[in-house]
């Protein structure tokens, strides 16, 4: 599907929108000149924090990617025909489950993406054949370079310019797996060229031929020769009767400037046209309130022919949904048509009665075909969210960002931690005894250490802060098995906990550590309910005309009902939406919803209506959804189950 870099995440305080260092800057900083503080972040949802300071100090790099709650909901089938569904076999000597990714066809064929195995072997994409859509079954596998796996944003285009004008060209973009070198090196395998995206004539089912590959952003700060470019988590096409050229744009996972565009016209030599497109520089899409709303990227993104105008929507995570002016898509003309803000509540708590400020997580959307309206979904894995407060001194009130370390108990409904912490410095000795929660530095040691030293001292709860130096607003997910609670949060939170006075996010990163046993404020980490990813149905308006600005006006949401009831929390699968994909001809859009199935919803200026539903006999796990219109005159929805494969559906209302 059209609709989740591995993008990284740029942190924005209330009132500080432009205070940023790119990735690549403080990494040649940090390599150049032996800083030790940690470089920006990475892309939150993908559970990519950051990087070790030094080999084994223990950073979760990547988690599985979306999710892995087990259980389902029970199975439905209201107004949804199955025609038909195929499984895909083993890739790289791992079982398919888990690792069906997106969802593209053309013609009597089906493309799945591969997503990665634990040895980053196996990556690429199964093609279905679907002439039969009773019967889809596996033609092939395309694999991409060992190192690399594929995901979000697969494709096949016909291009209408070019050397291969009328051929049918499949694209995918490439993203690497965490410590996938000693993976490879482990299995006998060369060093892997990494990142990009690449591009296969599937024009001839019998003869498949990429074209190319690692097809990407080379640039760097320093203008330093590179042998890979920057990975990417999702890539569109589209073609130009402007300039009578055909164009991919990509999600660049290192760069701010994270809307990077090629000339794909030639798809076997594609050439860089514009990598300058930072959507805050350049167009302040980020939103000063909700203070939550701070992880704000390019996720996805589609682009459509208007008139005489080209419009690309870009899905900004908690910057919001974006509509851009890309006609002319070279540096300096690319310009802003409208954008969405985030409201003050969320709605779906709102309904509820529940006053709390929006998740953002603006991942995926597509509009109308009359581009009177934009339906975008809103990714949440978490249906609790972690508050964290500090309750005494001259920060009282102010609320910080927890993450848990991966073998520890979570904050969730049954576990919190409150209390006044002991300061007890690096901890990579043993501590004195002690009780309630110790607050640590972070460095010089693994946070295993910190945390068996702070066990073995008796206390039953350890917060970890980030060290002085660059980057230090950035969060990381530690690895670290333990029995109390072990949390990580920025440096910013752990100096306002030591009271340390007149801190704020423009100075906490150089501003020294008080010394060992400095007196700490009380503090409150806990969750609270906050439900599931949803949908969003936005009003449209814009002309045909280049250049020329226009509006996004939210209408409506939807959610569906068990993914805002606390008792589906867990034991019921992930019950966050994923990706949407309208119907051409009628108002009726289609959504992925993972573990709450496939969904049918009607759309218009008063709203949204659920009107089909399916779960399969033992549940669904559904990633991508893809309209296509098959070679037989009908229309079907295909839809990828990360477990099995392809489901191919009509809507029978």
């Amino acid at each position: 599907m059209r609709s989740t870099v591995y993008a990284r995440r740029r942190e924005t305080a209330p009132g500080r929108r432009r205070g940023r260092v790119t990735v690549a800057f403080v990494a040649a900083l940090g390599l150049g000149l032996g800083l030790s503080g940690p470089v920006a972040s990475a892309h939150p949802e993908h559970g990519d924090g950051g990087k070790e300071l030094f080999a084994g100090e223990g950073v979760v790099t990547s988690d599985k990617q979306h999710g892995g709650d087990s259980g389902h909901l029970p199975a439905v089938n209201n107004n949804v025909n199955l025609i038909g569904k195929g499984e895909v076999s083993q890739q790289g000597g791992t079982s398919a489950r888990g690792r069906v990714a997106d969802v593209s066809a053309h013609g009597d064929y089906a493309y799945l993406t591969a997503f990665r195995t634990d040895d980053c072997l196996g990556g690429g994409a199964w093609v279905m054949d679907i002439s039969d859509p009773a019967n889809p079954a596996e033609d092939e596998f395309l694999p991409t370079t060992d190192g690399n796996y594929a995901g979000e944003g697969s494709q096949v285009i016909t291009p209408d310019y070019g050397p291969y004008a009328g051929q049918q060209m499949f694209l995918h973009q490439n993203e690497t797996c965490p410590g996938n070198g000693a993976a490879l090196a482990a299995a006998q395998k060369p060093a892997p060229h990494t990142g990009g995206i690449n591009i296969w004539d599937v024009t001839d089912p019998d003869n498949r031929t990429k074209l190319v590959e690692h097809a990407g952003d080379m640039d760097t700060p320093a203008g330093a020769a590179r042998e890979n470019p920057n990975t990417v988590h999702s890539v569109f096409a589209w073609n130009s009767h402007i300039d009578k050229k055909v164009y991919a744009v990509l999600v660049d996972n290192v760069e701010f400037e994270d809307v990077d565009i090629m000339d794909i016209t030639d798809p076997a030599n594609p050439v860089m046209v514009n990598d300058t497109l930072d959507l805050v520089e350049l167009f302040d899409v980020d939103q000063e309130t909700p203070s939550n709303l701070r992880s704000i990227f390019n996720h996805d993104m589609m682009v459509y022919k208007v008139g005489q105008r080209y419009v690309m929507n870009v899905n900004y995570w908690d910057g919001g949904y974006v509509l851009l002016d890309v006609t002319d898509p070279t540096p300096g003309n690319v310009t802003l048509i409208a954008e969405s803000d985030y409201a003050e509540l969320d709605e779906e708590r709102a309904k509820r009665g529940h006053e709390i400020s929006p998740e953002g997580n603006a991942h995926q959307s597509e509009l109308s075909p009359n581009m009177k309206f934009m339906i975008g979904t809103d990714e949440d894995f978490s249906p609790y969210r972690v508050v964290a407060t500090i309750d005494s001194g001259p920060y009282a009130g102010t609320e910080y960002t927890a993450t848990s370390a991966s073998a520890t108990p979570p904050i969730d409904s049954n576990t919190s931690i409150s209390g006044t912490p002991d300061f007890v410095g690096l901890a990579c000795d043993p501590v004195p005894a002690g009780s309630g929660v110790a607050l640590i530095e972070r460095g010089e040691c693994p946070f295993q250490i910190k945390l068996d030293n702070i066990v073995a001292a008796g206390y039953s709860a350890g917060i970890v802060f980030n060290l002085i130096g660059d980057g230090c607003l950035g969060q990381v997910r530690m690895l670290a098995a333990g029995d109390i609670p072990f949390v990580f949060v920025n440096r910013l939170a752990g100096l306002q906990l030591l009271g340390v006075e007149g801190v704020d996010a423009n100075n906490a990163c150089i501003t020294p550590t008080p010394p060992l046993g400095s007196p700490a404020e009380a503090t409150t980490i806990a969750a609270i309910f906050d439900g599931w990813g949803y949908v969003r149905l936005f009003e449209t308006s814009f002309g045909n005309k280049p250049g020329t600005t226009g509006s996004v006006k939210q209408i409506d949401t939807y959610a569906v009902p068990e993914s805002q009831d606390p008792a589906f929390a867990s034991g019921f699968g992930d019950l966050s939406v994923h990706e949407v994909a309208m119907d051409p001809e009628r108002n009726l859009a289609y959504f992925s919803y993972y573990a709450a199935g496939f969904r049918v919803v009607e759309y218009g200026k008063n709203g949204m209506t659920e009107v089909g539903a399916f779960i399969d006999e033992g549940g669904n796990n559904f990633w991508g959804v893809e309209v296509h219109q098959h070679p037989n005159g009908e229309q079907y929805v295909l839809a990828s189950d990360r477990d099995h494969g392809l489901y191919v559906f009509q809507y029978g209302g």
